[in-house]
């Protein structure tokens, strides 16, 4: 026998005894199925999840180039140069992907042990945030949070860059009475690098000297936020029919999220909250 077929056979008996038996892929989605929303940034895309169908789109088609045009005179050498000056990361083309499902759905974002599914992390990576329409969360980790109303305008990380549960998972679960009516407040989300133009434009940062993310900003004050949402600001509104249940997911190591008091220091509920691996 060759040393390759020796090889190939101890390879092969290596393999059968690290892969469990009938081993089932536990990923929520198929990530690449989203692929033509990159291309077709404006492109509604169907599909289901364990037979209940929905429907996929970017809620902010071309953020780049939005960020680009809405700073043009920040960032004077284009939307790179800003993020290299800057030292902050940018590669998002779209932001924000909502899947909304036609009929209420179990989605099991996480895991007993806060773990994260693979599949919607991947898809966070690419689109910065996740939102789910008609959805809570599947399995044990349903029960496993807090509640939480952020600050009004007050953009922040919730963990530190040295802790490992870097996700935020926010929820409106069908089940809680307190959660059944529309919420009064919502929830907005944005990339890193439209902080850091926006506190550079308002005279809050010298952009000379300012690198790197902030833990919290206070920006876009004096009734500015809403002229924003759909451009350089994303909303989770949280204002789907009554009983219906939503998620939202997002990485703190690139966006940042704050309230937005919609009827002034009356927020409603808080949403269900929990930080995931």
């Amino acid at each position: 026998m060759l040393l390759g077929d020796i090889i190939a056979m101890m390879q092969s008996t290596m393999s059968a005894l690290t892969t469990p038996p009938n081993a089932v892929d536990t990923r929520v989605f198929d990530a690449t199925a989203f692929d033509p929303l990159i291309t077709q940034p404006t492109k509604t895309l169907r599909g289901n999840l364990h037979g209940v169908s929905y429907a996929a789109r970017i809620a902010i088609p071309n953020y780049d180039a939005a960020i680009t045009r809405h700073f043009a005179n920040i960032a004077l050498n284009g939307l790179a140069t800003a993020s290299k000056l800057s030292n902050i990361p940018f590669a998002l083309s779209g932001f924000g992907l909502i899947i909304a499902f036609e009929q209420r759905a179990e989605v099991a974002v996480h895991d007993a042990d806060m773990l994260l599914d693979e599949s919607i992390r991947a898809l966070v990576a690419r689109f910065g945030a996740v939102m789910f329409r008609n959805a809570c969360i599947a399995g044990p980790g349903r029960r496993k949070f807090h509640r939480n109303i952020f600050p009004h305008l007050k953009f922040h990380v919730d963990r530190g860059a040295n802790a490992a549960n870097q996700y935020s998972c926010f929820t409106r679960d069908p089940n809680d009475p307190a959660q059944q009516s529309p919420r009064a407040s919502s929830t907005l989300f944005i990339a890193n690098i439209v902080a850091w133009l926006e506190a550079v434009r308002s005279g809050d940062a010298d952009p000379r000297e300012e690198r790197g993310v902030r833990p919290s900003y206070n920006l876009f004050d004096g009734g500015k936020a809403a002229k924003l949402f759909g451009k350089i600001v994303l909303e989770q509104p949280w204002d789907e029919p009554k009983g219906s249940g939503e998620i939202a997911v997002i990485d703190n190591r690139t966006v940042l999220h704050a309230t937005y008091d919609k009827m002034k220091h009356a927020r409603g509920y808080p949403i269900g909250t929990r930080y995931l691996i």
